[in-house]
């Protein structure tokens, strides 16, 4: 495969033998004849490029856009309980309207935790949104056997990207210890979205042992009655952190390059 940039780039996707990487493979036969939708905020450096008031500012300009009100001065000391109402909000009146996307892209860059999402900071994200329609797959449990913590610089993977949360988000964000809550925000991976994530640097996606302790007394008190309700057998914190890596791309270095000067990718070929 081959990562194709608006400068006629390209760079090379080596694929895995995996079950997943097959399934990718048969779904570019298809995609690849899609433009990949990729705005400013997808590229890692965004984020990097912009201080906490300039991205309260974007955010503002977005709610704006979608009648949302914001209290600037909470968003700037980062009070999640203000960023939970807002997710509501988001939540209870996303229409896939343009500008619904930018809103809640640029909520979560707000948000504490984004500090902490390593995954969104060190890898190039190539994501179709709603473009890849009927070409999403079930998600095959059985897959997590190949799942792993450890990304090396220079992968291809695919992670969790539900609408919703993780327990681990949910809990870090403070949400309420609500069951009917969770049951609404907290989502497994029920979907194959078939956007390909390129790690530009090496990513550890285990968590500090006293934290995760934490987090797991926390999810022991809810997990059996939430895998009951999701009809699912488990959801292990093992299973939270891990991503499927897909294949492996022949130069790092010039994706980093590329995307340092706004050259964007635009096209995914088999």
């Amino acid at each position: 495969m081959q990562i194709v940039f608006s400068n006629g780039k390209t760079v090379d996707l080596l694929m895995n033998q995996t079950p997943v990487a097959s399934v990718y493979q048969k779904i570019y036969k298809h995609l690849q004849n899609v433009t990949v939708p990729f705005r400013d905020w997808d590229s890692p450096f965004y984020f990097y490029n912009h201080s906490r008031q300039q991205l309260v500012n974007k955010l503002i300009m977005y709610a704006k856009k979608v009648d949302v009100p914001i209290d600037r001065e909470r968003c700037l000391a980062q009070d999640q309980d203000h960023f939970n109402a807002l997710h509501v909000v988001y939540e209870n009146n996303c229409d896939n309207g343009p500008y619904w996307a930018d809103f809640h892209r640029h909520l979560h860059m707000c948000e504490k935790s984004h500090a902490n999402q390593t995954v969104m900071q060190k890898t190039l994200k190539i994501d179709y949104n709603e473009k890849t329609g009927l070409l999403e797959k079930p998600f095959d449990r059985q897959w997590l056997a190949d799942a792993q913590s450890k990304i090396s610089a220079g992968d291809a993977f695919v992670c969790w990207q539900e609408l919703g949360k993780t327990p681990y988000a949910y809990w870090s964000d403070y949400e309420p210890n609500d069951i009917f809550r969770m049951q609404q925000v907290i989502k497994p991976w029920t979907k194959l979205r078939p956007n390909i994530f390129v790690a530009l640097e090496d990513i550890d996606l285990e968590k500090d042992p006293k934290e995760l302790a934490e987090f797991e007394s926390w999810w022991s008190q809810y997990s059996q009655e939430l895998c009951e309700y999701w009809n699912i057998p488990s959801w292990t914190s093992s299973d939270m952190f891990k991503c499927l890596v897909l294949g492996k791309v022949s130069d790092v270095d010039t994706i980093i390059m590329l995307l340092k000067n706004n050259i964007k990718p635009i096209q995914v070929l088999l």
